[in-house]
């Protein structure tokens, strides 16, 4: 492990010892087999942390790629995000738990990856939380993008959101997403740092499986799909188009 993802991960920890007022952590497995750029056929484990304190909130994810694997082609990938925000709206007052516009929050992000070569950025921008019907949340963030391995800025906005879907008492589902659009290239062609602007989304549906048994919101069965134009911003680079197995434990 990078001494920078060991970085990212003790602030993490270090940002969850203060009083949460709510907090989810989940542990993923997925199983796909359209994945570019190396094998088709891979495995992800993926860990979240979702929480919130007095004044703002934190969210903290990272993924490993065929842990297993020896070939050349798939080697084992790493990447994480850390993604602290702080609440205007909780700070000064105007925090509004029933408008559309719940609050506006100074948003960031860290992110840290490495699959043969280290991938690094810093972003820092503006966030508001919306409230918008059956939504358990709904968020948009627009930051400047600052990638630490290549010349130049570029900007990103990221939309994320949950919407539950409660058919009955022993039926529940949820369908949950995120939207990553990077506008702006970076880096140069001669040292082979450029990027082009991209987008990436990652979509999940997946049934509650413990609710049926009386053990609601602990283990759920669904599907990922994700779509990447350019991958990793690459010029030229592929359009994944890929459905995964999703199994999801909450803890």
């Amino acid at each position: 492990m990078s001494n920078q993802l060991r970085v990212l991960i003790v602030c993490f920890f270090m940002s969850s010892v203060g009083a949460y007022e709510w907090s989810r952590t989940s542990l993923s497995y997925l199983n796909g087999s359209s994945f570019q750029l190396g094998d088709n056929n891979r495995v992800e484990y993926s860990f979240e942390h979702a929480g919130g304190w007095k004044y703002g909130d934190n969210f903290f994810w990272f993924d490993v790629t065929d842990p297993q694997s020896s070939n050349d082609s798939s080697k084992t990938a790493i990447y994480g995000e850390w993604a602290p925000r702080l609440s205007f709206g909780k700070i000064f007052g105007f925090y509004n738990d029933e408008g559309f516009f719940k609050d506006v929050l100074l948003s960031t992000t860290f992110e840290h990856g490495k699959s043969g070569v280290a991938s690094r950025a810093r972003l820092i921008g503006l966030g508001t939380d919306l409230n918008i019907p059956l939504f358990k949340f709904f968020q948009v963030n627009f930051y400047v993008r600052d990638n630490l391995d290549a010349e130049g800025v570029s900007f990103q906005s990221t939309i994320a959101y949950n919407l539950p879907l409660d058919i009955s008492d022993r039926l529940s589902l949820y369908y949950s997403a995120y939207i990553d659009i990077v506008i702006g290239d970076e880096g140069n062609r001669s040292d082979n740092s450029y990027k082009e602007s991209h987008w990436h989304t990652a979509q999940q549906l997946a049934y509650d499986v413990g609710k049926m048994y009386g053990y609601a919101d602990i283990a759920y069965l669904g599907v990922e799909y994700q779509y990447w134009n350019r991958k990793y911003g690459i010029e030229g680079g592929p359009v994944e188009n890929n459905l995964k197995l999703l199994i999801k434990w909450i803890f």
